[in-house]
């Protein structure tokens, strides 16, 4: 595991929620020094804590872990953005949906 990555994603998700190092320590219930420690990599998190940095700073572990999957091109905002775009679809309309993207697959693997 990468923990320099790891430090380095907590530490830009931490500021683009706006938290500063103190306002995470205390709603993990941690030293101001041990957040530090994780985002320059000199301290390693346990599970159970980066869980709970994940949860509070409102991502995924994969996205702190794996930070490529933040991205556009990324699993989780792929995700996210049918989810946002479908919210309001009804049945009929997500069934609708997922027959065309079995259309599009069953095109794409007639083509291979």
């Amino acid at each position: 595991m990468n923990y320099e990555l790891l430090g380095k994603h907590i530490r830009k998700r931490r500021k683009e929620k706006g938290y500063t190092l103190e306002q995470l320590a205390e709603k993990l219930d941690v030293s101001t020094t041990f957040i530090g420690q994780i985002e320059r990599a000199k301290g390693i998190p346990s599970l159970e804590t980066l869980v709970k940095i994940a949860n509070i700073l409102e991502i995924s572990t994969d996205c702190l872990l794996f930070g490529d999957l933040c991205t556009k091109s990324g699993h989780d905002y792929f995700v996210k953005k049918v989810e946002e775009l479908t919210a309001t679809f009804s049945s009929e309309e997500k069934e609708l949906l997922l027959n065309n993207i079995e259309i599009i697959n069953k095109f794409r693997n007639n083509a291979k």
